[in-house]
């Protein structure tokens, strides 16, 4: 009976121990019951359950009171146990213990740890090891033994309390998983009817027989849907009929072959807006993989589409304006041997010839600097217009840059049809031309070159046209020039002499001859023209018709005029110095040197260096310069008067000088041109021209000279209508430096000797 009321007694004091506790806090209890005796330091509690070992608790021996951990852990994340000892244990059955201590005494033999002993004491249901208590103690293996029995109450419950704990962290694991799901779907739900209700996307998914069973809000900004949504209804209900009818295909489609379609849709909004959106169309499947509906989703690709459409019109653009010149919108250099490349090849296939037309606008250099750019530009473009209408359909007409344009002519048997093309554009581009105001009448030059006989590329073609339209210029201009084998060889010889005019300048090959200017009324010298000369070494003296225009062309009229200026100022203090009084010393300055940024200033460094004073230097500008940008003119002019130099117009009566400009001027002097004196006699026009200028200068107080005086009969004019000087072959032809001095007599220049027979001017060359 006693021992009967101790194991009651006992069941009691452990329902009260381990009641109302969870999991954790049983196991916490346990291993606290076991690390409460005298001398075990560390108790753990490990546990088999669900194929895995888990460390539930560990107590340590603290004084005053024990440290007592519940953690619940995998064996395998702690390594301050013997972890293969620990799971050997578990492999063991009932046998292998028939009592703690040779357990104890075993385990002590097989292990590291230092202090005392240990002990596995396993815990047994059904002859299986469901959990081990782990032990270490400072004491020896047999006080060890004596502790492990004096803890068999403990032993006797713990298979029912391993149990416990076993079934109640299975409950939790379950509960946190059902919690985890729970919060999981909740989200999932929350989630979705976010999507659904704030997307900016058609969403929705249909059954099999193509009801909507869940979609977004945004199908409510389509124009025929209504607040209530789409919820229940299919796409005939949602979409306009042919929409309808082609997403009804698609869905069946994805239900069928279970595969993924898109599809774009123009959709209008209720706002009136019309939307593109792009459909992707998804089949959705359940746990046997079999397909019970389909999903849609929607995006609006409106700003792409236009993004889209903008690009492409841009590259369009650029791909146009690549290819186009940008002023008159014809085919450019680009476009122009894409072109040609493709004729020549349809050309030799079919045995035929091909026509290369080269234009060059005449004399455009003048209406655009007299009129400006911008009408320069409508001439252009009006001319581009009226190639267009002048050619075939099949042929190309192209700009290559500046006033030149190209004709390509395919198809060609007879050269007559080229004739025929070309005089057909001559007479359509001399029609005049309404441009600015102004009616303007311009010609072209034209140079042709013909595929095969002049060339077998586009290069060469091009060369041989240009040389031909070169040629065409020489011959008057407003003419067809075709190219012949003999037109080369001259465009050598000016390429050579382009070369030989480059090494004058710098070979000192140059020379200066000097024209008398006489006083008309008196006779007296009143000062001399510095002409220049090419002496050339094998050529002999090269006329300045020749090479002047030449050396504009390549700009070494820039370095020849430095020159020329600078020759002439040291004659001139040569002269002076030696007592030899000629007057002003004359000098005509190119466009080109005249527009330079720091003319001004280069002539009074030429002065300085020659030592010469401004008052005995005149320059001349021609009338089309000063009024090319007459304010700048005025500005350099300023700066020439201000330092006391004497300026001239020249070739006055050529331009188209403007009376507002020309009193602005600070110029003392105008020249008349020589193609007004020539024909002064018989030619009435030009003497009622040359009448005018010199009314004009007198108006203006101003000088006027006539240049190109031959006969009596044209002094005697000028004189008796009040010109003040004047130079010509009836005077003196251009002299050298010692020709000049040679009609010194006592410092004072004579024309005895001097005056040329008329027989001799029409022999003489400038």
């Amino acid at each position: 009976m006693p021992l009967r009321h101790n194991a009651v007694e006992l069941i009691k004091k452990f329902q009260q121990l381990f009641s109302d506790l969870n999991h954790h806090q049983i196991a916490e209890r346990l291993v606290k019951l076991v690390v409460m005796k005298p001398s075990i330091s560390r108790v753990v509690l490990i546990v088999h359950r669900d194929h895995q070992f888990y460390v539930e608790a560990i107590a340590c021996q603290r004084h005053p009171e024990a440290l007592v951990t519940g953690i619940s852990t995998p064996l395998s994340r702690l390594s301050n146990l013997p972890t293969q000892l620990i799971v050997d244990a578990f492999a063991a059955v009932e046998t292998q213990f028939p009592d703690a201590a040779h357990w104890l005494a075993t385990a002590g033999e097989n292990t590291d740890i230092e202090p005392g002993a240990i002990c596995l004491h396993p815990v047994l249901e059904k002859e299986k090891v469901t959990a081990v208590f782990y032990i270490e103690s400072s004491a020896c293996q047999s006080t060890l033994k004596n502790l492990v029995a004096e803890l068999d109450p403990v032993w006797a419950f713990s298979s029912l309390l391993v149990r416990q704990i076993n079934d109640m962290s299975r409950q939790q694991e379950q509960s946190d998983r059902f919690r985890l799901a729970e919060q999981a779907l909740w989200a999932s739900e929350t989630y979705l009817h976010a999507i659904l209700s704030f997307s900016p996307a058609l969403i929705s998914v249909k059954d099999l027989d193509g009801n909507v069973v869940l979609a977004s809000e945004h199908f409510k900004q389509i124009s025929t849907v209504g607040e209530q949504g789409i919820v229940g209804k299919n796409v005939f209900d949602i979409y306009p009929v042919d929409i309808a009818r082609s997403i009804w295909e698609i869905d069946h489609t994805s239900q069928n072959y279970s595969q993924t379609s898109e599809t774009e849709v123009e959709l209008t909004h209720k706002d009136g807006s019309v939307h593109t959106y792009l459909l992707v169309k998804f089949p959705l499947r359940n746990k046997e993989n079999k397909v019970f509906g389909v999903c849609t989703i929607g995006t609006d690709i409106s700003e792409r589409k236009l993004a889209e459409d903008a690009l492409r019109e841009q590259q369009s653009r650029l791909n146009y304006m690549a290819f186009h010149d940008s002023l008159t919108a014809l085919p450019n250099r680009s476009l122009f041997y894409d072109r040609i490349f493709h004729g020549l090849a349809r050309a030799r296939r079919s045995s035929s010839k091909l026509a290369l037309m080269l234009l060059d606008i005449d004399r455009f250099k003048i209406i655009n600097d007299s009129l400006g750019h911008d009408s320069g530009d409508e001439l252009l473009k009006a001319i581009a217009a009226r190639l267009n209408e002048g050619v075939r359909d099949m042929d190309t007409v192209a700009r290559l840059g500046g006033d030149e344009f190209v004709v390509v002519l395919e198809g060609i048997h007879d050269l007559d049809d080229v004739v025929f093309v070309a005089n057909k554009l001559l007479v359509t581009l001399a029609r005049p031309l309404e441009i600015s105001g102004h009616e303007i009448t311009t010609t072209v030059s034209i140079g042709v070159s013909v595929f095969p006989d002049d060339g077998a590329d586009t290069d060469e073609l091009l060369k041989n046209a240009d040389i031909a339209m070169y040629k065409a210029k020489e011959a008057g201009k407003n003419n067809c020039q075709f190219y012949t084998r003999g037109m080369s060889a001259s465009a050598v010889n000016y390429l050579l002499l382009e070369n030989d005019l480059r090494r004058a300048v710098e070979q000192q090959q140059l020379i200066l001859h000097y024209q008398p200017q006489i006083d008309l009324q008196t006779g007296e010298i009143t000062g001399v023209e510095a002409l220049v000369r090419w002496q050339h070494p094998e050529r002999g003296l090269v006329s300045p018709a020749l090479f002047i225009p030449l050396a504009e062309e390549t700009g070494l009229i820039v370095p020849i005029g430095e020159w020329v200026l600078r020759e002439a100022c040291r004659q001139q203090k040569a002269w002076l110095d030696a007592g030899k009084k000629i007057g002003r010393m004359a000098v005509n300055l190119s466009p080109r040197q005249f527009r330079q940024k720091n003319f001004p200033g280069k002539v009074e460094a030429i002065l300085r260096e020659t030592r010469l004073s401004a008052d005995y230097l005149e320059l001349e500008i021609t009338e089309s310069c000063a009024m090319e940008n007459a304010s700048e003119a005025i500005n350099q002019l300023n700066q020439l008067h201000q330092m006391g130099l004497y300026l001239a117009i020249d070739d006055f009566g050529t331009g188209y000088s403007s009376l507002a400009y020309l009193q602005r001027f600070p110029i003392q002097k105008l020249k008349i041109d020589s193609s007004f004196i020539h024909d002064i006699r018989d030619d009435q026009n030009d003497a009622a021209i040359a009448r005018t200028i010199i009314g004009l200068a007198r108006n203006l107080h101003l000088k006027v000279i006539a240049e190109g005086i031959e006969t009596e009969y044209q002094a005697d004019w000028l004189r008796q209508h009040g010109c003040d000087q004047g130079q010509g072959f009836l005077y003196a032809k251009p002299l050298t430096a010692l020709q000049i001095e040679a009609h010194f007599h006592a410092g004072k220049f004579s024309f005895d000797g001097n005056v040329v027979s008329l027989d001799s001017v029409a022999r003489a060359t400038r």
